[in-house]
């Protein structure tokens, strides 16, 4: 029963230590790069707006 539990509370630490993993990583990449992400969204959003307009 000992094993059981530190196996279960080692489990719990494991996944709440990746969980913060990913959560830093993910803000890490949106600090690095989102200022590009931002810039390609509004470059996409040129293309359409010209696509449309050379439609009509």
């Amino acid at each position: 029963m000992i094993l059981f539990i530190t196996l279960t509370i080692v489990l719990l630490l494991l996944a709440i230590s990746a969980i913060i993993a990913v959560a830093v990583g993910g803000v890490a990449f949106i600090l690095v790069f989102g200022d590009v992400i931002v810039c390609v969204m509004i470059i996409v959003f040129i293309v359409k707006h010209l696509a449309k307009k050379r439609k009509k």
